[in-house]
């Protein structure tokens, strides 16, 4: 459990990252580590089955939802070998870029702070997945 603790302050240690979790994608699909007090701490097994879903148009045209809040879904490469991230904005008066990688066993979620753009994200989390 240490691991999981140092492994996400060393993420929030990045000026850019508001928000961090790593959710499992297979048997347990809940939370295995996350910013304390974080709203990604609250991330459902039926939003990772949701995100992970089959009908990847209905997630472009109704959006997802991450930790109950309603996200637009801007690039949907989450299934894509070589890439597996998925962009999204929050929506809302305090909308946020959040970006989702897949590693074999687990969902990465990042939540950039205000005004933070997407692709710093996407890039942290290309990192992250290839360091996993």
């Amino acid at each position: 459990m240490d691991y999981w603790k140092y492994y996400i302050n060393s993420i929030l240690a990045d000026r850019n990252i508001e928000d961090v979790a790593i959710v499992g994608l297979f048997d347990n699909r809940c939370v295995w580590a996350a910013k304390p007090g974080g709203l990604f701490a609250a991330i459902s097994p039926q939003e990772v089955d949701l995100i992970m879903g089959q009908d990847r148009m209905m997630s472009l045209l109704m959006g997802i939802t991450v930790a109950g809040r309603k996200c637009s879904v801007i690039r949907d490469n989450l299934l894509v070998d070589e890439d597996n991230v998925m962009d999204v904005r929050s929506k809302g008066s305090d909308s946020r870029s959040i970006c989702i990688g897949k590693t074999p066993k687990a969902l990465i979620f990042l939540m950039g702070k205000r005004g933070v753009h997407g692709g710093a994200l996407n890039q942290k989390v290309h990192n992250m997945i290839a360091g996993m």
